[in-house]
């Protein structure tokens, strides 16, 4: 396909009312493009006031291009970004984030410096609009938040198991295909496994800079986190084997944690009961007491409960994802 622009950039979006003006305000700034860019703008019916802002800023630039996503998830959105697109390189980038005015810019320039990679990125900034989302945004960026993956950590640079906002070659539409349209979450995930299965390999530097505005309210993160651990089975199924081996760590805990409680009851041992919670109390205790310092006491205070939630939702999605495609979607994946 031959095209005048030298990135095609994607936004997919549903109901966020509160994000995409900034988002989009962004990427409309972005300095020191080598070429011409547009910004496709793909929306899964939003009911709020999503939509009315998209046209209002598509009245004052025409880069931007707006499409429908019927479908409303977000795999399908990416997918006809994907179709329509005509740069030589695509970016695919989240409508809760704002982007840096130089990151189209120099994730072009890292993927120049390493042909090796289909894809690039940058390692998130996760950002709090609130006492918990601040919180929450430390957390997601702490190894007993969230375990080891490179592209949570700002200041990583090297090889990754994936890019949340990624800026791909052209070609990878070809080595790779489309998104797979089953996985309504965790399909980055599996996108960039396939890349990677294949040999390919992806690559984050934190010159690129974005920044991921987290869930300020616990039910919002206790529900994204659990269709994470959810839709993790269905990734087992089609893969056969995990991402990482720290997906499976929480619900392995909180197996642990039941047995362990089940076993002091019928001993009639206290402590065996406790024991695995006791140790995971004073952990989070520990973590917490730097936050405390950094951020202050209601900050810190809330950094546990974070932690947490993350943990114990991922756990139980796992769960309810094991009897739902075992069970009742079989053949789901």
């Amino acid at each position: 396909m031959i095209s005048d622009k030298i990135v095609s950039i994607l936004v997919c979006c549903r109901n966020e009312e509160n994000y995409i003006s900034q988002c989009l305000e962004s990427l409309i700034n972005q300095k020191n493009i080598p070429g011409d860019f547009d910004i496709l703008v793909i929306d899964g019916e939003s009911e709020d006031n999503t939509r009315k802002i998209i046209f209002e800023l598509i009245k004052k630039n025409n880069r931007i291009v707006f499409f429908e996503n019927k479908a409303k998830f977000k795999p399908r959105a990416i997918n006809i970004g994907f179709e329509k697109s005509t740069g030589k390189y695509i970016a695919i980038c989240d409508a809760h984030t704002v982007y840096a005015e130089d990151y189209i810019s120099t994730l072009i320039e890292l993927i120049n410096e390493h042909p090796e990679a289909d894809g690039v990125g940058g390692p998130i900034i996760s950002q709090g609009n609130n006492s918990f989302g601040k919180a929450t945004a430390i957390a997601m960026s702490s190894k007993i938040g969230v375990g080891n993956p490179k592209h949570r950590f700002p200041d990583y640079e090297g090889y990754a198991e994936m890019a949340c906002f990624p800026l791909f070659n052209r070609e990878v539409l070809t080595k790779v295909g489309l998104y797979d349209e089953r996985f309504i979450i965790n399909h980055d995930d599996e996108y960039c496994f396939r890349i990677r299965k294949m040999g390919g390999k992806i690559y984050l530097s934190p010159r690129a800079k974005s920044f991921y505005y987290v869930r300020n309210k616990i039910s919002k993160l206790f529900y994204q986190y659990y269709t994470y651990g959810f839709w993790q089975i269905a990734f087992l199924k089609k893969h056969k084997e995990p991402i990482s081996l720290r997906q499976l760590v929480p619900i392995t805990f909180f197996s642990g944690v039941g047995i362990l409680a089940i076993t002091g009851i019928m001993m009639h041992n206290f402590w065996v009961s406790i024991f695995l919670p006791g140790i995971y109390i004073l952990s989070l205790a520990i973590f917490a007491v730097p936050v405390i310092i950094k951020k202050g006491f209601i900050v810190g205070s809330l950094f546990p409960l974070s932690v947490f939630i993350l943990h114990l939702s991922y756990a139980l999605g796992f769960l309810n994802g094991i009897l739902y495609f075992n069970l009742i979607k079989r053949n789901y994946i």
